[in-house]
């Protein structure tokens, strides 16, 4: 009987310490944060999407806020006008990826003389009649004309584009790209004529992208883009060249059904304040 009461409480003690002994700790795994490209470069791929109907490389961009340019260079496309359904388009830059350098334009020095030519030099000096000794006498005498300097190959500025108000009316929604609003809304009468913001080349035009309607898209320099949503009608076509001031469409209704233009202008694929580049009102 003793001894089972010794064993009795020897198991109560060995309960007891266990019960009082901490428990084991958990190694904590550390993560690093990452973006979403990089979780899926870790895992071999990259982001992608698969050209649908009425899609071209401008309205891809446009929808993503790339720039048409970096797109097309990170996916070997030298023509940007043409997609084909089901191509597949890479969304990020190829880790390593280097941009091709632009080649710059060779100038001539203005006063390099020319070499004389082996066929047309002689060995004796020409023989001059009196006639063409006279003009050249009264040549050497006239003022010497500068010759032109070679055309500059700088490329223009925002500064140097004249930008016009796309349409008349009033201004119901400011850009606030912290909220979402990529451009400004201009409230006017149904069927009102919308007019191209400045000269360039109609790049994008269907209703395939969500919440713009009916949208054109104009390229105005390698950097900077104009788009016009919520058209009632259009007036261009993908590749027309246009001037500024034309008309391109007539103002339809916006997705509170009011009548009114939704305007951008895009910097390098990014939307910016249309209002720091318009004329005052």
């Amino acid at each position: 009987m003793a001894q089972t009461s010794r064993l009795i409480l020897i198991g109560l003690l060995v309960c007891f310490t266990a019960a009082c002994r901490p428990p084991p700790k958990v190694a904590v795994e550390e993560r690093s944060v990452r973006t979403v490209r990089q979780e899926t470069e870790a895992l071999g791929g990259q982001l992608i999407r698969f050209a649908q109907p009425g899609d071209t490389l401008y309205s891809i961009s446009f929808a993503l806020g790339l720039d048409v340019n970096k797109l097309a260079a990170w996916n070997g496309i030298t023509d940007t006008s043409k997609l084909r359904v089901g191509q597949r388009i890479r969304l990020t830059e190829p880790i390593g990826f280097t941009y091709p350098v632009a080649k710059k334009p060779v100038q001539v020095a203005a006063n390099k003389r020319k070499k004389p030519s082996p066929s047309t030099s002689s060995s004796k000096p020409a023989v001059k009649s009196p006639a063409s000794a006279a003009s050249a006498k009264s040549a050497s005498k006239a003022p010497s004309i500068p010759t032109p300097a070679p055309p500059s190959t700088t490329k223009r500025s925002s500064s140097a584009f004249s930008w016009q108000w796309p349409t008349q009316g009033t201004v119901i929604e400011t850009f606030n790209a912290a909220k979402g609003q990529q451009g400004i809304d201009i409230r006017t009468d149904a069927g009102q004529a919308v007019l191209a913001t400045q000269a360039g080349e109609v790049v994008y035009v269907g209703n395939s992208l969500k919440g713009y309607g009916n949208l054109i898209i104009v390229k105005h320099s390698e950097t900077y883009l104009s788009a016009y949503a919520h058209n009632k009608h259009i007036y261009v076509q993908e590749g027309q060249q246009i001037q500024q001031r034309q008309k391109i469409a007539s103002v339809g209704r916006n997705n509170k059904r009011q009548n009114a233009l939704h305007f951008q202008i895009r910097k390098h694929g990014k939307p910016v304040d249309p209002l720091k580049f318009l004329p005052k009102q």
